[in-house]
C-alpha cells in the first residue's frame, strides 16, 4: 500500500508542473497583451479632440496641437507638446482623458495653471472652449463633437472610435486558467495527505479542514467579489491564489513529511509541536484570505491610505527603532527581527513598516514634487535605511531601494536624479560591507561559491543541487531531502519547490510575479489619480523585486540576503502583511475615480 502511495505521489509531479507552466503562460500572455494595448493607447491621437494656440511672437497665428489618451505639456524635449517659453515649467501641465471626460492638472506643484481665469491646484473637467492658461500661454480645448453640433453639423465618429476599449477577459479564458489553479491544489492537496505518515492519524483531520476551508472561500471569493466590486482584477487574484496555495501545500510537506523526533520527546509532545507548527502556518494564510475582501473594499471606497500619511511617516521608523530595541532572533544569521510577545508570540514589525514606508513613497512622488520636498524624502528614507543597516536587514534594503528608484523614476522622469541615488544606494552598501561583518560573510560566501564549499556558502550549494536534482519535472513530494538544506522551510523554500516539483513549477512562480507586475503597470497607466497609481506601482513593483531578490540569492545569483519568497515561505507576520498588500493592490485596481480627486 505505501509503495503504491509513493507511486502516485510520484506521478502527480507531472499534472502539477503542467498545469502550473500552462497557467503562468496563459496570464502573462493575457497580461502582457493587457498593457502594451494600454501603451498603443497612450500613444494615439485622439480623434475629434485638440488644443489651439495664440504664439506670443506671431499674434494672430494659431497653432493646433494633437491630444492623447495622456498629454504632457512643458518646455522639456519630452513633453508631447513642447513650448519654448520661460514662463512654461520643464512639465507644466497634463491633459488625459478618464471615462470619456477630460480632465486637466498641474503636473507639479509649483507651478501656475488657470481654466477660464480659475486657478487649477487639483484635476479638473474641462469641456469645449475651455480657456487653459499656463506661463504666457493661453490654449483652447476643442471639442469637434460640440462644434460640429452648435454649426449644424453631424460629426463623423466618436471618442469611441479611437479610445482604448478595455480588455474584457473573456470568461472562458479566465474561467480556464481559475480551473488550472483549481486542479493544482487539488492535486497537491491529495499527494500530501497520502504521504502523511498513518500515525498521524488526526493530524490528517486537521490537514484536510484547514487546507479545505482556504481551497473553498478562495473558490467563493473568485466569483462573489468581481460582483462586489468593479474592476476587480481576476489576473492578480488567480496568480497570488496559485501562490498561495503553493505555499500551504509545500509548507504541509514540512510540518508532517519526514520529521524526525527528538530523542528526549514522547510521541504526545512530538505530534502536539507538528500540530502547533502548521495550525500557525495555515491559521496565517486563512486569516489573510479572511481580511482580503476587507482590505479591498476599505481601500476602494474611502481614502483611507492617503489619510494614514502622516502616521505612517512617523510609524516608519518607529517601527524599525522597536525592533532594534527590543528584536531578538538567530544571532548566527545576523539579524535579530523577532519582538516576542506575552504568552510565546513573535511578531516581526519590520514587515509592516514595508507597508508604511511604500504608503509615504507614494503620497510623496503622486505629483512631480518641487527639489525641497524631494531632499526632505531623501532624508527621511535615509534615515529609515540606515536603522535597516543597524538591524541589519540588509534583504529589506535590498527590495526597497529598488522599488523606491523605479517609483520615482516612473512618476518624476528625472533619471539623472534617479541615477544619483543608486550611487547614494551602492555607497550604503559599500558602508556596509565595511562595518558590518555579516554583510562580509555573506559577499565572501557568494565570491567563493564556485571554489569551496564553507559556512557562508553551503545554502546556496546545496540549494543549487537540490534544484539540479529535481530537473524539469521534479522528484515527487516528499521524495527530496530538505534537511539538507538549511532554513529550507523559510529562505530555500524556492530550492525545495523545484527539486520535489520540478523547475518549471519555479519557473511558474516567476512567472506569477512577472504577471503581477504587469497587472499593475497597466492598472497604474490607467488611474487618473496620482497617489493611487503611485502606490499601485509601488506594491506591485515591490512583490516583483523581492521575490527576484530571494530566487536570485537562492540560485547564487547575486549574495543570499535573508529575504522570503512571498506567501510561500514559512511565517507568521511576512504572510499577514503580504495579505494586506495584496488586499491593497487589489482595492486600488478597483478604484472608481468618481471620488478620487475631492
Amino acid at each position: 500500500m505505501q509503495s503504491l502511495t509513493s507511486y502516485i505521489t510520484y506521478l502527480a509531479r507531472y499534472p502539477l508542473a503542467i498545469l502550473a507552466i500552462i497557467l503562468t503562460v496563459v496570464l502573462v500572455w493575457q497580461s502582457l497583451r493587457s498593457l502594451l494595448n494600454r501603451f498603443k493607447q497612450h500613444t494615439t491621437p485622439a480623434h475629434g479632440f485638440f488644443l489651439m494656440s495664440q504664439t506670443a511672437v506671431a499674434g494672430d497665428f494659431v497653432e493646433s496641437y494633437s491630444l492623447f489618451h495622456t498629454t504632457a505639456i512643458g518646455s522639456s524635449r519630452s513633453s508631447d507638446i513642447r513650448l519654448n517659453s520661460k514662463s512654461i515649467a520643464r512639465r507644466h501641465a497634463l491633459i488625459y482623458l478618464h471615462d470619456g471626460k477630460w480632465f486637466v492638472r498641474p503636473a507639479d506643484s509649483n507651478v501656475n495653471l488657470y481654466v477660464n481665469d480659475r486657478k487649477v491646484n487639483n484635476p479638473r473637467r474641462i469641456k469645449n472652449q475651455d480657456l487653459i492658461r499656463m506661463g504666457d500661454r493661453t490654449m483652447v480645448f476643442v471639442d469637434e463633437r460640440d462644434s460640429a453640433e452648435l454649426s449644424g453639423y453631424e460629426f463623423e465618429g466618436s471618442i469611441a472610435d479611437w479610445q482604448y476599449d478595455k480588455i474584457v477577459e473573456q470568461p472562458l479564458r479566465t474561467g480556464f486558467s481559475w480551473l488550472l489553479v483549481s486542479l493544482f491544489f487539488l492535486i497537491g492537496y491529495i499527494a500530501v495527505f497520502l504521504i502523511i505518515p498513518s500515525d498521524f492519524g488526526r493530524l490528517r483531520i486537521i490537514y484536510l479542514l484547514l487546507l479545505g476551508f482556504f481551497f473553498v472561500f478562495a473558490q467563493i471569493y473568485y466569483y462573489v467579489l468581481p460582483l462586489t466590486f468593479e474592476n476587480f482584477d481576476r489576473a492578480i487574484y488567480t496568480a497570488f491564489i496559485f501562490i498561495a496555495a503553493l505555499g500551504l501545500i509545500i509548507q504541509a510537506r514540512f510540518a508532517f513529511v519526514d520529521r524526525i523526533k527528538p530523542l528526549d520527546w514522547s510521541n504526545a509532545e512530538f505530534i502536539r509541536y507538528i500540530r502547533n507548527d502548521f495550525i500557525v502556518q495555515a491559521g496565517v494564510a486563512i486569516i489573510g484570505l479572511a481580511i482580503l475582501p476587507i482590505v479591498i473594499l476599505i481601500v476602494q471606497r474611502t481614502r483611507f491610505l492617503e489619510k494614514i500619511y502622516y502616521a505612517s511617516l512617523i510609524l516608519t521608523p518607529l517601527l524599525y527603532l522597536a525592533t532594534l530595541i527590543l528584536g531578538r532572533g538567530a544571532a548566527e544569521w545576523g539579524a535579530s527581527l523577532w519582538i516576542t510577545l506575552p504568552g510565546g508570540i513573535s511578531l516581526q514589525l519590520t514587515e509592516f513598516a514595508k507597508i508604511t514606508y511604500l504608503i509615504v513613497l507614494a503620497n510623496f512622488f503622486k505629483i512631480r514634487p518641487p527639489l525641497k520636498t524631494q531632499l526632505l524624502f531623501a532624508g527621511w528614507a535615509g534615515f529609515n535605511f540606515i536603522l535597516i543597516m543597524l538591524l541589519p536587514d540588509l534583504g529589506s534594503m535590498m527590495i526597497l531601494l529598488p522599488v523606491t528608484l523605479i517609483v520615482f523614476s516612473v512618476m518624476t522622469s528625472e533619471y539623472l536624479k534617479t541615477a544619483g541615488i543608486l550611487v547614494g544606494g551602492t555607497l550604503i552598501f559599500f558602508v556596509a560591507y565595511k562595518l558590518l561583518s555579516y554583510v562580509q560573510n555573506r559577499l565572501y560566501g557568494w565570491l567563493t561559491l564556485w571554489t569551496e564549499t564553507n559556512a557562508y556558502n553551503e545554502q546556496i550549494i546545496f540549494g543549487l543541487q537540490a534544484i539540479g536534482r529535481g530537473g524539469i519535472f521534479g522528484r515527487g513530494l516528499g521524495v527530496g531531502n530538505p534537511r539538507s538544506i538549511p532554513l529550507a522551510s523559510s529562505d530555500m523554500v524556492f530550492s525545495v519547490i523545484c527539486e520535489e516539483m520540478g523547475i518549471l513549477v519555479g519557473l511558474a512562480i516567476i512567472l506569477c510575479f512577472i504577471i503581477t507586475w504587469l497587472r499593475g503597470a497597466s492598472a497604474a497607466a490607467k488611474v487618473r489619480d496620482g497617489f493611487t497609481s503611485s502606490l499601485i506601482l509601488a506594491l506591485a513593483t515591490y512583490f516583483f523585486v523581492e521575490a527576484a531578490v530571494v530566487i536570485a540569492g537562492t540560485t547564487g545569483l547575486i549574495p543570499l540576503t535573508g529575504a522570503t519568497l512571498p506567501l510561500i515561505a514559512k511565517g507568521g507576520s511576512s504572510v499577514i502583511a503580504k495579505w494586506l498588500m495584496i488586499g491593497m493592490l487589489i482595492g486600488l485596481c478597483c478604484r472608481n475615480e468618481e471620488g478620487a480627486y475631492k
